[in-house]
C-alpha cells in the first residue's frame, strides 16, 4: 500500500509540469507567426540597353612632342579639326561583372566632307560610379576602320637662315580592311574615355572626352644650302576629342 501511495504522489507532482510543457509547445507556432518577416534585399539595377546618337569634335596639334598637352591657345591646337557623328548600342548589366558595369559597340563617321574615309567601328567596356545626381563612367576599348584623310597633314617651315623644313604626318595603316584592295588599308588603335552621364527614365545623356592612342608616321625633311637631311619615325600619340550623346532605352 505504501508503494502504491508513493507512485500516486509522484504522478500527482509530475502532472502540472507536463501540462506546462504542453502549453509551451502550443504557444511556439504562434510566437513564430508573430515575428515580422525580413524584407528581401534587392539585387540592384535592372539590365538595360540604350540606342545612342553622338556628336564629336577633334582638334589637335599632332606635330608637338606631346600632342595632348602642347596646346596653341585653343582647345587642342589647330593642325587638324573635324566633326564626327556616330551611333552606338550600349548595354548595362544588372550587377557588376569582373568590376565592369556593361559594354557597348558603335560606328562613327569622321569628317562628313569625305565618303571614302573616316569610317570607324569600336567596342568598349565600362564601369559606372553612381553619385546619385550624376554618374561618372570610365571606359576602355579599341577602334578599327579607315581613318579620316584629315589626319594626313603637311607643314612647311621657312627659317631665317634660308633653310626649308618639310614635315609630313599620317596615321600608320596596320590592319586589313575588306574590299579595299590592299593588305593593310586600315588602322586599329586602343582608346580610353571618361564621361559624365545622367539616366532619367528612358533617356540617357552623356558628355566627355575620349583619348585615342593613334600611331602616326612622321617624315621630316630639311633643305639647307642644297643639302637634304631627313628623319623617319613612327610615334604613338594621344589624340583626344570631346563628345556629347543622347540615347533612348530599348524596351
Amino acid at each position: 500500500m505504501r508503494t502504491a501511495a508513493k507512485i500516486l504522489l509522484i504522478v500527482a507532482l509530475l502532472r502540472p509540469i507536463n501540462l506546462m510543457a504542453q502549453e509551451q509547445e502550443k504557444e511556439k507556432p504562434q510566437e513564430q507567426k508573430q515575428q515580422p518577416k525580413v524584407a528581401e534585399k534587392k539585387t540592384g539595377r535592372k539590365h538595360s540597353t540604350y540606342f545612342k546618337g553622338e556628336l564629336a569634335h577633334w582638334q589637335q596639334n599632332i606635330f608637338g612632342n606631346n600632342s595632348l598637352t602642347e596646346w596653341k591657345g585653343n582647345l587642342f591646337g589647330s593642325d587638324y579639326d573635324l566633326t564626327s557623328v556616330g551611333m552606338e548600342i550600349e548595354s548595362y548589366f544588372a550587377k557588376n561583372h569582373l568590376l565592369l558595369s556593361g559594354w557597348s559597340a558603335g560606328y562613327r563617321k569622321d569628317d562628313l566632307r569625305y565618303a571614302d574615309y573616316g569610317h570607324m567601328l569600336y567596342v568598349k567596356t565600362f564601369r559606372v560610379f553612381d553619385l546619385k545626381v550624376i554618374e561618372i563612367k570610365t571606359s576602355a576599348g579599341g577602334e578599327w576602320g579607315m581613318p579620316s584623310a584629315s589626319f594626313d597633314k603637311t607643314r612647311f617651315n621657312y627659317d631665317t637662315d634660308g633653310s626649308i623644313s618639310y614635315h609630313h604626318t599620317y596615321p600608320v595603316k596596320n590592319a586589313p580592311v575588306p574590299f579595299v584592295g590592299v593588305k593593310r588599308g586600315g588602322a586599329f588603335y586602343p582608346f580610353g574615355e571618361i564621361s559624365v552621364q545622367k539616366r532619367a527614365g528612358p533617356i540617357i545623356l552623356e558628355t566627355g572626352m575620349r583619348v585615342n592612342v593613334i600611331e602616326f608616321g612622321i617624315d621630316n625633311y630639311t633643305i639647307k644650302n642644297d643639302h637634304i637631311t631627313y628623319d623617319f619615325q613612327n610615334k604613338k600619340l594621344p589624340s583626344p576629342y570631346l563628345f556629347a550623346s543622347i540615347g533612348l532605352r530599348i524596351p
